[in-house]
């Protein structure tokens, strides 16, 4: 294992090794025999690549409550842990998984690392080498909200090809720009010779020594073109951006790997790493573009994976290296294949269990003076409090235990806190304390650089806490179990039905209620609390206090006040012969503030060209000045003059096709949807005519040219990569005015308006 160590005192970084240290994996079978036959290296395929073995006492599943002896297998090369398993289940398993199981298989090294030794990413410690392998001394906590990180150099790397349009390996370089981070200062490498341009990339960023090295598209399109480039020049070995003087980058051995999660099909190209640095693409980062890098060091410490690892991984991922530390702790293995099955249902059980968290569906249209109150991280809270996680439920420990799940009756363990709570338990008071010293006013000391650091901390344990509760129920979670997900349904039925009666007794009407969130309005009756103004009917803060207040005493969970709406619309479903339906999640209103809140509909849609959504957004902007719905629809004929603005700006093709991009994320590959006529096949065709070809999960992004082919048949719709300063396509007016007024009838509808026939107008 080889470490960059930044000194304190110091500007030179320091490379340590730790030559004793391997990375291990476990075997264990009901077959003694077989595991006596790999210690005593029968086969010399399998000892080849076994350093040393021994049994050792761990949990084999997390459910056991006795431990077992599992051979431990330290391999010679940390790497090749996934080949040692492959080939012990073929040769002593027969192919077959329950004959022998393997643990810690897909674990990575650098994670088992920081198990092990309980060290984490940027720790503040002191490290003593002697020679072969490291003490680690720490001065430092993950529990820690105010630790500080190094001044790190940071800079952004940017690759054009000589062609326009989109770019292919096969392009020369035109120019590699290098702009230094926090400075103004940028380098523009440009040179008739591709040689000479690649080396002096190499000596600019050897000259200035990066940390972070950051790329728009480095994983997927930068590196793998560069590597091909300098083959191409044969002078690949000269191509050094790591801190390993001795080691060119390599290229990805596979274009990348496509999966499934909450319902949508992804695609995520294969890392390229920079050794002794950090790549970061930020397109291929969900932390980093949600939180920075401060988010990214937040998350890497307290789940205990390399930096590089974490820019790149999947909340879920991150939330799994979490468990797995404390599980390692524990002496829990990390099963190599799911174990735990769901225990069996009849028909009426599964009717009983499997039904999600509880609904209230909305009352369609405009409502006035409404409240919302939303829980605070109820299903994260309710699994820490409740002690929820797949060893705790139907545990075999505490059969009559006092602790049992609302319908369901499943009993609850009252001996062990289990690995999901003691996870989330660090996650949930991590991001209370960063809220408050954001929140608290009186903190003289943080100044307001340090609070937008808070912040983006806070925002990056968010995202762990909205995974959490998914990842219980994942079919691949090493530590996820179905049953365990179902309970923490039935306590968030049980708490906000009891919410829900709560503000009944107050005096409030239920108009909506979804999961953790609940939308209220005072029922209209004489009340002391109430006050009258400018002829409507509104109620002092006062009550909702009130309210809040006793929700959180009765029901034990924190429940949070949004405020209080001037309106709110609750929208019915767009479906034919279905708009006598409401739409759970999709709405938008405006508080007392002004500030306005918007769920479903087109301008938080990721898919919606950036021109139709600022449109809507204008026009609602417009809303948000009214008061009451009479006075909203007093505002009609201003909307109607933005609507009219819009619309000219496509008739006179005076809107940048970059603001009409679409953006659709294919659920499989792109040469295996079906040959029909639709708007995303003739992009696709287009882009394959180019000899790109989409995976699934990855984005195709289009222009409308030509919806009802009255021109060609062929150019329905064009790739954005496609399109270039030297092409003459243009996007389709009618289509797009059409649209927009699709999109400005979804808010302007429930208030009267319907704009179909202003286009005729203009």
């Amino acid at each position: 294992m080889v470490f960059w160590i930044k000194q304190e005192k110091a500007s030179a970084d320091i490379r340590l090794e730790d030559d004793i240290w391997t990375h291990s994996i476990y075997a264990a079978s009901d077959d003694k025999t077989i595991l006596n036959s790999i210690l005593a290296a029968k086969d010399k395929r399998v000892s080849n690549l076994v350093k040393y073995c021994e049994f050792e006492s761990h949990y084999e599943r997390i459910i056991d409550i006795a431990r077992s002896e599992i051979l431990k297998l330290s391999l010679v090369d940390s790497t090749k842990a996934l080949l040692l398993a492959r080939m012990i289940e073929s040769t002593y398993g027969n192919n077959n998984f329950c004959k022998i199981r393997l643990y810690n298989v897909d674990l990575l090294p650098a994670q088992s690392y920081f198990y092990e030794h309980d060290i984490f990413p940027l720790a503040f410690c002191r490290v003593v080498s002697n020679g072969l392998s490291l003490e680690w001394h720490l001065n430092d906590s993950v529990w820690s909200t105010n630790y500080k990180t190094p001044a790190f150099k940071t800079i952004h790397m940017k690759i054009n090809t000589r062609k326009g349009g989109m770019p292919k390996y096969t392009d020369k370089i035109r120019s590699i720009i290098i702009t230094l981070a926090g400075d103004s200062e940028t380098i523009e490498i440009q040179n008739e010779s591709e040689t000479d341009m690649i080396n002096e990339l190499t000596k600019e960023v050897s000259k200035f020594d990066p940390d972070f090295i950051l790329t728009d598209n480095g994983d997927s399109f930068d590196f793998p073109y560069l590597i091909h480039r300098a083959e191409e020049n044969d002078i690949e070995e000269n191509l050094i951006l790591g801190r390993e003087s001795s080691i060119p980058l390599k290229k990805p051995v596979k274009k990348g790997t496509s999966y499934f999660s909450y319902g949508r099909t992804y695609f995520k190209p294969t890392a390229v790493k920079l050794l002794g640095r950090i790549h970061i693409d930020i397109n291929n980062s969900f932390i980093y573009n949600d939180s920075g890098l401060e988010g990214l060091y937040e998350i890497a410490r307290i789940c205990r994976m390399p930096l590089h690892t974490a820019a790149r991984a999947s909340i879920g991922k991150c939330l799994s290296s979490l468990q797995f530390y404390h599980a390692t702790k524990k002496g829990i293995l990390m099963p190599w294949k799911p174990i735990l099955a769901e225990q069996f249902k009849t028909y009426d059980e599964l009717l009983a269990a499997d039904r999600g968290g509880l609904i209230f569906e909305p009352e369609i249209g405009v409502h006035e003076n409404v409240a919302e109150f939303d829980f605070v991280s109820l299903y994260p809270n309710i699994m820490l409090k409740k002690n929820l996680s797949a060893e705790t439920i139907k545990c075999i420990c505490c059969p009559n235990s006092r602790l049992r799940v609302p319908e369901l009756k499943y009993n609850i363990c009252e001996k062990k806190i289990g690995i999901i709570s003691t996870s989330l338990k660090m996650v949930l008071d991590k991001r209370a304390k960063y809220k408050e010293l954001n929140n608290n006013s009186n903190n003289d000391v943080a100044s307001p650089e340090l609070k937008t650091i808070y912040k983006t901390r806070q925002s990056s344990l968010k995202w762990i806490l909205v995974t959490s509760f998914g990842y219980l129920g994942f079919n691949n979670a090493k530590f996820g179990r179905i049953d365990a997900h179902i309970a923490v349904c039935a306590f968030d039925r049980q708490i906000l039905l009891h919410a829900a009666r709560i503000a009944e007794r107050y005096g409030f009407k239920v108009l909506h209620g979804i999961v953790d969130s609940i939308w209220v309005k005072k029922e209209e009756r004489e009340n002391n609390a109430i006050s009258i103004k400018r002829g409507q009917q509104k109620y002092h803060h006062d009550d909702c206090r009130e309210l809040k207040e006793s929700i959180h005493r009765e029901t034990g969970f924190d429940i949070s006040f949004e405020g209080t709406y001037k309106w709110i619309v609750f929208v019915h479903s767009k479906i034919k012969n279905h708009r006598h339906l409401p739409v759970p999640n999709r709405y938008f209103g405006v508080f007392e503030d002004g500030v306005l809140k918007v769920r479903g509909i087109e301008e938080r849609r990721h898919d919606t060209p950036p021109f139709l959504s600022k449109c809507q957004s204008e026009i609602l902007e417009i809303m948000a000045t009214g008061d009451n719905v009479n006075e909203v629809k007093t505002l009609m004929p201003k909307v109607k003059d933005t609507f009219d603005k819009y619309v000219r700006l496509l008739k006179e093709n005076d809107v940048r096709l970059e603001e009409l991009v679409f953006t659709k994320r294919l659920s499989k590959n792109s040469n295996n949807y079906q040959h029909r006529n639709t708007i995303e096949n003739n992009a696709l065709m287009k882009l394959n005519s180019e000899g790109k070809f989409l995976s699934a999960g990855e984005v195709l992004q289009y222009i409308i040219t030509d919806y009802y082919q009255t021109r060609s048949k062929n150019s329905r719709a064009i790739p954005i990569e496609i399109i270039d300063k030297r092409t003459s396509y243009s996007y389709d007016v009618r289509r797009y005015t059409e649209l927009l007024t699709q999109t400005c009838n979804s808010v302007t509808e429930p208030f009267g308006l319907k704009l179909e026939k202003l286009s005729e107008n203009v």
